[in-house]
């Protein structure tokens, strides 16, 4: 049975240069996933929302990802100022 997480995302206003800086950051966190944790999407709108975009992660296992939770939140922490995170188990 897998886990997907999904992990909507609200940014901060930034400089042209905070956001080449985060675009940076993102690609190495991206990096740095435990290998039994994909990203399936990115997306960069969530219409009727107020957040800016969403990310779709999925696991086997939840515990690689959970673990794995903290260093992304301290990494984006920064330049996000909001997220809320919806988990699904499939069948």
């Amino acid at each position: 049975m897998g886990t997907t997480f999904l992990v909507f995302y609200k940014y901060r206003s930034m400089t042209k240069d905070e956001l080449e800086k985060a675009s940076k950051e993102w690609r190495q966190l991206k990096v740095s996933l435990p290998e039994d944790v994909e990203l399936i999407g990115e997306y960069n709108h969530a219409w009727g929302t107020e957040y800016n975009g969403f990310l779709l992660f999925e696991a086997e296992k939840a515990d690689p990802f959970l673990d794995w939770w903290s260093t992304f939140k301290d990494n984006i922490r920064w330049y996000v100022e909001k997220t809320h995170t919806i988990v699904a188990r499939k069948r």
